[in-house]
């Protein structure tokens, strides 16, 4: 049999992912694993910020907006696309219900012996006349609380001392103090050895039948026993828990460092954060074609008024303006069969979108990317459309420029002869067509600004002979500044890695799914991810690289005690399902198939874990590279997917704010070469989650057949505990019992 070798499989871009992230955060708590985001949660700051150098109190809606964030559940796993819907403290309650503790033989006996030892009665003389009895118990505590009275009253009687001295003696000054001094010393060197020696008679008095000391002794005794810890965290919870106004309970954290929200602001400078002349030219190619839509209905709309001086010589200015204008662009097209007047057009606004200068010397600063976006034609096919254009390209910029003058001129023009004939009606119609075509010929205006200014910001890559670009430095995606508490990560992958399937098996189908993990743990339409599909199987040595800063936010719920659980051996389980599974599997196992096991036991629980704390990161760039040139198709998917708020792998792309004039918050440029997408808010990339310890309770309908000799159950503590004190009762109290009896019969 021959010998076979398989070949090295290239990690997946998630994993690689996920292994940074950890590496540079760190942590090695074994009952903790990192939780990656599909996609990441958007960070409002404002959301989150008070004054916290002035120690203002935190406001109301920054204790449910940090609730919501962080009291959130998750299924235990590597990466998931959303929390499981449930809550932290619904489940720690519904947890601490389930527990019930056991009852310790040995200690209840002991603690019944003391019981019966307290209540013996105990004849004493209290010297008042008084017959009755009392129990031990009672005449301790009526004779230590005589001490104490004692020990007041002279502690009393010693401070009105002082204060008569003061007044005595109001002076501040040292002889005063000498003197008040003197003559305290004096009154308690006559009083005070007789009203101490009252107090240690009191005292003694208490000694004769029971030291403080053993009672302090027989108080822990019947204080101690496991169970308590779970009656004080039901009361804890149901005391810290606001009522917030959508109907439900804010619980309160407190998040560290508790200035975290002050370190989310964004290192882009506005060079960074500039579109792309080819991304600029897509949303002008829109632009134009709303302009033409408006135009052809303003035309339809002049064809209805009569042709009157003034208003008919503006109408055949347009009408010859239009005709020129559509001319020009029809002689390119009849020799261009593969290209729309709209692209024309379009490539003409970009041109034209320069600064004064000669339009011929403007089709040679063109961007190839621009241009290639803009027609669809690959690069060797850029030269000779270009030089089509400099053959006519300033009589069709002087031609749009005539129509859209002419068209306005017109526009006014018909709104006046309304205005003059009483033409109402029309007038309605052609006032929103009016204020559209201003709105849009401002747009495009300020479109074009933004095009001459990115033009010149953004250039093209270097080539050599071969028409190849340079390869990638890790400083095009490096942050502009790493704020305080935040480390810097740099990945670096080729585009191919993203269509490997996760080895870490998660409930985040979109791990081990190339497209829709590049669109940000959700899918794009049918047409971008046609399209970098296509890119990722025929361009697999593309670079991918993501830069930005992480940081660690710590979480602290002081309502939240999860050690109650380490005592669960200690309890019986009034529910069949577990609170979290007994497999102790470290998470930082390198055994991937035990973790998930334990993964899997976790999820069949009811409280399997809660997040101690979550990752942000800001500053987040990706940038997508090749050394030919890019494929214009994936670059439009990109910036298209980006411009609508679609995100990237695990970075979230939707804005952040309601009041927000972008529903992105991610920019998109691109050169020849290069697509690079900028996340301009922070994010939650995760959370670190930590296993509740293992339940280790016994189901409470097993408790007679399985239970251990040293635990009793509830209803034998119970009727112990009666029968201890009905003999109790019958053997000191046989005059009260008989009559309860006898009352109860004749009832």
């Amino acid at each position: 049999m021959a010998n076979t070798t398989t070949q090295p499989t290239q990690e997946s871009f998630a994993d690689t992912l996920y292994k940074e992230i950890t590496a540079v955060i760190g942590g090695d708590n074994p009952n903790q694993f990192f939780c990656m985001s599909l996609p990441g949660t958007i960070i409002e700051p404002s959301q989150y910020s008070y004054d916290v150098e002035a120690n203002e109190e935190k406001p109301a809606h920054v204790k449910a907006n940090e609730s919501k964030l962080v009291n959130k559940l998750f299924d235990a796993c590597y990466m998931t696309a959303s929390d499981n819907g449930r809550h932290l403290q619904t489940q720690y309650r519904t947890s601490l219900n389930m527990l019930m503790p056991k009852m310790n033989t040995k200690l209840f006996e002991a603690k019944t012996k003391l019981r019966e030892a307290l209540m013996t009665p105990y004849p004493y003389n209290f010297g008042d006349g008084s017959t009755e009895v009392f129990t031990l118990e009672q005449v301790f505590y009526k004779l230590y609380a005589d001490y104490v009275n004692a020990k007041q009253e002279w502690d009393q009687k010693q401070l009105d001392k002082k204060n008569e001295l003061i007044q005595k003696y109001p002076d501040a000054t040292a002889e005063s103090y000498r003197k008040r001094n003197d003559d305290y010393l004096n009154w308690y060197g006559i009083v005070a050895k007789t009203e101490e020696l009252e107090v240690q008679e009191k005292y003694g008095k208490v000694l004769s039948v029971f030291s403080p000391g053993d009672m302090d002794i027989i108080n822990g005794i019947l204080e101690s026993g496991v169970g308590r810890e779970l009656t004080e965290a039901r009361t804890t919870l149901d005391n810290v828990g606001e009522l917030n106004p959508d109907g439900g309970y804010i619980y309160p954290v407190t998040l560290y460092p508790q200035n975290w929200f002050n370190l989310l602001d964004t290192s882009f400078t506005p060079v960074d954060l500039l579109e792309s002349p080819a991304a600029l030219s897509q949303r002008l190619h829109l632009l134009e074609m709303q302009r033409s839509s408006i135009n052809m209905n303003m035309n339809k709309l002049l064809q209805s008024i009569p042709d009157e001086a003034g208003v008919e010589d503006l109408k055949a200015k347009y009408e010859a303006c239009e005709k020129a204008y559509t001319d020009k662009f029809e002689d390119y097209i009849k020799e261009n069969t593969n290209f729309t007047m709209d692209m024309f057009k379009t490539a003409v606004d970009v041109i034209a979108s320069g600064t004064g200068e000669n339009e011929q010397a403007s089709v040679d600063k063109l961007q190839k990317s621009s241009a290639k976006r803009i027609f669809g034609v690959e690069a060797e096919k850029l030269d000779e459309v270009l030089n089509k254009f400099k053959e006519g390209i300033s009589s069709c910029i002087s031609a749009q420029n005539d129509l859209v003058d002419a068209a306005s001129k017109a526009t006014d023009s018909a709104l006046e002869w309304c205005a003059k004939n009483n033409k109402l009606q029309l007038k309605a119609l052609l006032e929103p067509l009016k204020q559209q075509q201003d709105d849009i010929n401002n747009q495009i205006n300020e479109l074009k600004e933004k095009i001459n200014l990115s033009t010149s910001m953004n250039k093209d890559e270097a080539e050599d002979s071969q028409g190849n670009a340079s390869k990638p430095e890790a400083s095009d995606v490096a942050p502009n500044k790493v704020a305080d508490q935040f480390t810097q990560v740099i990945i670096e992958k080729k585009l191919s890695a993203a269509t490997q399937e996760s080895s870490m098996q998660s409930n985040a189908s979109q791990s081990s799914s190339g497209v829709s993990f590049f669109f940000g743990g959700y899918s794009s339409n049918k047409s971008h991810q046609d399209s970098v599909s296509s890119e990722m199987s025929s361009t697999s040595d593309m670079d991918i690289q993501i830069g930005m800063s992480v940081a660690k936010v710590s979480i602290e719920r002081e309502w939240f005690n999860p050690a109650v659980f380490l005592l669960s051996s200690d309890m019986y389980n009034t529910s069949t399902q577990k609170i979290a599974p007994v497999d102790t599997t470290s998470f930082n196992s390198e055994n991937k198939e035990e973790v998930q096991k334990r993964f899997n036991s976790m999820n069949e629980c009811i409280f399997p874990c809660y997040p101690a704390s979550f990752v942000i990161a800001k500053d987040v760039t990706i940038k997508f590279s090749s050394q030919k040139a890019m494929n214009s198709a994936f670059a439009k998917s990109v910036e298209d997917h980006s411009s609508k708020g679609g995100g990237f792998f695990i970075f979230g792309g939707s804005s952040s704010s309601a009041s927000s004039s972008s529903n992105s918050s991610s920019v998109a440029t691109s050169t020849a070469h290069s697509v690079t997408v900028r996340f301009t808010a922070p994010q939650v990339i995760g959370y670190y989650l930590e296993a509740v310890p293992a339940d280790k309770s016994i189901h409470i309908s097993n408790a007679v057949t399985n239970r251990d000799d040293d635990f009793i159950s509830v209803l034998q503590f119970i009727n112990t505990f009666k029968k201890m004190l009905d003999d109790h009762n019958n053997k000191y109290n046989k005059e009260p019992v008989q009559e309860q009896n006898s009352l109860a019969q004749e009832i």
